[in-house]
């Protein structure tokens, strides 16, 4: 037990202002989406869920309109967004150089509203604060990559496998620390008996959390890693498979997702990029079709020739990357419904308590302690564990069941209302 203390004790040292720098700057990006909405004040209303293959159909409409407001553009890629009903069109100047993006990131993109035909150029936002705007973008750089490149975000994956090793170190130290005490007490005694007991408390409910925050946090750099390799090499691979071009004239773009579309038609088209100088053919992402429409698809590639003839070239990913929805959607999707939001705000300012209380304990560590023995107010009745076992399977199920819909999202949100009351009682002894 005394290894295991000193592991716990030196690694959450090195890891506990990465994991508080976490956790604080997720919290406003927690709240993005309606931080977003308020502070742009000429965003189009947001428009109610449709079906992809509803919002595909108006493409020729939108590619028309896009030309005639646009006519200096030049349309480089197309995706669906099935949350709201809208195309989003990356495009670049024409004879102008296209800025990097993927999908619905990056880049100049123009919204076309397919139940309306209203046209939206994202960069022509207009916000009421441009600090707000400016806060939110360095809340994300910090939270995705310390505000460096790679090497930033490759730091924060290695932060946050220590941080793992410091939660489960710290589980196995609770049980014989806690020996006979109720579970929630906290002794007066002392202070540095009442931090530690506030820090058994915050880890026993953050503990979880945090945990599953930090492996998703990880799989998600894997991920990050793992789909830029599959790129260069589908990329690759279309191109060798399709050396020899013709001279035939280039289908359009909607001739060109009615062949993907009846080609592979157990998946959704998520996203369309158009033929270049570079690359004669149109490159499909394709995925299977997800529960909820915010939720993250796994998009595999798909050639097809820009002259439409012969077969499309189907590249699969590699099989352990079709763990990303379930990772992704966890840490990212899975908590939509705005009583969602508000717990995992609370959880973080948890996670918060939990990482100070044990920068505490750690700057105290030299004070002798009272004993245990005569200070506790009340005693445990039941066994050790099954406090920490509770709170943990009740938060996995929060975690977890909102990406099965509408009931996961109920359940969860019932829980999550639950574990409240279950914290709040026990810091009534």
């Amino acid at each position: 037990m005394r290894k295991i203390y000193v592991i716990h004790q030196w690694v959450s040292l090195v890891c506990a202002l990465f994991l508080l720098l976490l956790t604080l700057t997720g919290l406003p990006l927690l709240f993005r989406g309606e931080i977003n909405a308020w502070n742009t004040v000429n965003l189009p209303a947001r428009g109610g869920a449709l079906p992809l293959s509803e919002i595909w159909a108006a493409l020729p409409e939108g590619t028309d309109a896009l030309t005639q407001a646009f006519p200096t553009k030049e349309i480089l890629a197309v995706t669906p967004d099935a949350s709201d009903g809208m195309l989003y069109f990356l495009v670049k100047d024409r004879g102008g150089k296209a800025s990097r993006a993927h999908m619905r990131m990056g880049g100049e993109q123009i919204m076309y509203d397919v139940r309306t035909g209203a046209l939206f150029d994202r960069k022509d936002r207009v916000y009421r604060s441009e600090a707000v705007q400016e806060f939110m973008h360095t809340m994300h750089v910090l939270h995705v990559r310390m505000g460096m490149e790679e090497g930033g975000r490759d730091f924060l994956a290695a932060m946050c496998v220590l941080s793992v090793l410091s939660i489960v170190t710290g589980i196995y130290l609770y049980l014989p620390m806690m020996k006979n005490l109720a579970f929630g007490i906290r002794r007066r005694r002392s202070s540095r008996l009442f931090w530690s007991d506030w820090h058994k408390i915050a880890s026993i409910f953050a503990g979880t959390w945090a945990v599953l925050m930090c492996v998703s946090g990880i799989f998600i750099v894997l991920y990050s890693v793992g789909i830029r390799d599959y790129h260069r090499t589908a990329h690759a691979l279309a191109a060798e498979h399709f050396a020899a071009q013709t001279n035939a004239p280039q289908i359009s773009e909607e001739e060109a997702y009615a062949r993907i579309a009846a080609e592979f038609p157990q998946k959704d088209v998520i996203s369309m990029r158009l033929p270049t100088a570079d690359s004669a053919y149109y490159i499909f992402q394709i995925a299977a079709p997800t529960v909820r429409a915010t939720d993250f698809a796994l998009g595999e590639q798909a050639y097809l020739p820009a002259a439409g003839d012969g077969a499309p070239l189907f590249v699969p990913v590699p099989a352990w990357l079709t763990m990303a929805p379930f990772f992704l959607n966890m840490h990212i999707h899975n908590h939509e419904l705005l009583g969602e939001k508000i717990f995992w705000a609370l959880l973080i300012f948890m996670t918060a308590a939990m990482i100070v209380t044990g920068i505490v304990l750690w700057l105290t560590r030299w004070r002798n302690v009272v004993s245990a023995a005569a200070d506790a107010a009340q005693r445990r009745t039941n066994a050790a564990w099954e406090e920490p076992a509770r709170v943990a399977v009740l938060t996995l199920i929060v975690m977890i069941a909102p990406m099965y819909g509408g009931v996961g999202e109920g359940l969860a949100l019932a829980l999550s209302a639950y574990l409240v009351y279950y914290f709040v009682h026990a810091m009534r002894r």
